[in-house]
């Protein structure tokens, strides 16, 4: 694992258990197959690098597709970190988001702490600033019965 001959990218959606096995490999933690099948289907946009057959990396753009979009599950394995490939996996997701915004619309995402400066690089801008706050999130679990 880690060779890099073949690595091709794709504006396809995973397949739901390499997603769920990256994610895993990744440590987002292992999703059921079912849930990320119905996560992938949620997505406005998706971008995959394969090396051969393989899922290595991966990002999506979820929102609602006219003036809100958030990139999500930006991924790639241990193994092929370090090579460009999370950068271009972002910049095909901005380009693909760029063109679907009508006039002016927000991209906004949630780093993994000490990637700031990754997408800072990138165009954004961390929060908060005297115009913004910081920005929320919750995170939810719930119970099975």
């Amino acid at each position: 694992m880690g060779a890099t001959g073949s690595l091709t990218f794709n504006s396809t959606p995973p397949d739901p258990a390499a997603f769920a096995q990256l994610r895993d490999d990744c440590g987002c933690g292992l999703l059921p197959v079912d849930v990320a099948r119905r996560a992938i289907a949620g997505g406005l946009i998706n971008i995959t690098c394969h090396d051969d057959d393989m899922l290595v990396g991966c990002g999506r753009v979820v929102g609602d597709g006219v003036v809100y979009f958030y990139l999500q599950d930006i991924i790639v394995h241990p193994a092929y970190q370090r090579r460009g490939i999370g950068r271009q996996i972002v910049e095909r997701l901005l380009t693909q988001t760029k063109q679907m915004i009508p006039s002016e619309g927000t991209i906004g995402l949630l780093a993994v702490h000490g990637k700031e400066a990754f997408y800072e690089q990138l165009g954004f801008t961390s929060r908060p600033t005297p115009s913004f706050g910081a920005g929320m999130s919750m995170y939810v679990t719930k119970q099975q019965a």
